[in-house]
């Protein structure tokens, strides 16, 4: 896994991700088969949009992320059961060692599309006790793809700025079936969970979304995003958001 979310861009990131939602963190859990005693690991964990909602349901997290600028921004959240690592998809096997309980669940939130996604899922599955599941959450279509008049607008004044916009966080359901059949490939079962959820933005959020989504050379040119995209202040912005859930698990 690559680390570009360091310092401005984390700080975006954890002022504008969004948690998942608490009814669609139950139904996560329940599928997952996660209990109040099993520990979760949450790979690339970001500032915690899935490690905090989910320690409400086990016993402890181990938030795992490659950015200590991440990290820092879980930290301050302050969440109980919550134990932030240092590492990234690659220390997985090193993982497999006796914990105080059983690990019940391994979580990749919008992250696996910068990691090794055979291995990944590989090695997680292998963490997991027996019965246990890894969970990819995708979350999209990204903000700058939605088919909403304003978001076509978003679109323009980015493509005005970097060129054309085209990246997915491979959120799309050519995603979703080449990581069921890597699954198929390496033995293991999978299932599908999908819910859709509709968020009214204001233009400073949808702007500190994009910062969070920008790197580097690019977060330069943000006070230009602000003007292009203020036309569309004061009107009524909704996003649609689809999150997906890829429930992997070993053959009982």
């Amino acid at each position: 896994m690559r680390s570009d979310f360091a310092g401005t861009t984390a700080q975006y990131y954890a002022g504008f991700r969004r948690d998942l939602p608490a009814d669609q963190t139950a139904l996560l859990v329940a599928a997952a088969g996660l209990r109040a005693d099993d520990i979760a690991l949450d790979l690339g964990c970001g500032t915690g949009q899935l490690a905090v909602p989910l320690a409400q349901h086990c016993a402890a997290v181990v938030a795992i992320d490659p950015e200590p600028d991440m990290l820092a921004g879980l930290r301050a959240r302050r969440a109980e059961r919550v134990v932030c690592v240092l590492g990234d998809d690659r220390d997985l096997p090193v993982l497999a060692v006796p914990f105080a309980a059983p690990i019940g669940l391994v979580t990749i939130g919008n992250a696996l599309h910068w990691m090794d996604e055979r291995s990944t899922l590989r090695a997680a599955a292998a963490l997991v006790r027996q019965g246990g599941a890894v969970a990819v959450v995708t979350q999209g279509p990204p903000l700058w793809l939605g088919r909403a008049p304003w978001q076509r607008t978003v679109r323009e004044a980015l493509e005005s700025l970097y060129g054309p916009v085209t990246g997915n966080c491979r959120t799309d359901s050519t995603a979703l079936e080449e990581r069921r059949a890597t699954a198929a490939e390496l033995g293991l079962a999978t299932e599908v969970l999908t819910w859709t959820a509709e968020y009214p933005v204001t233009v400073d959020w949808v702007i500190g979304h994009l910062g969070s989504a920008l790197g580097g050379d690019k977060l330069s040119r943000v006070e230009e995003l602000t003007v292009l995209l203020e036309p569309l202040r004061g009107e009524p912005m909704v996003e649609e958001v689809t999150t997906s859930v890829l429930v992997v698990r070993r053959h009982e």
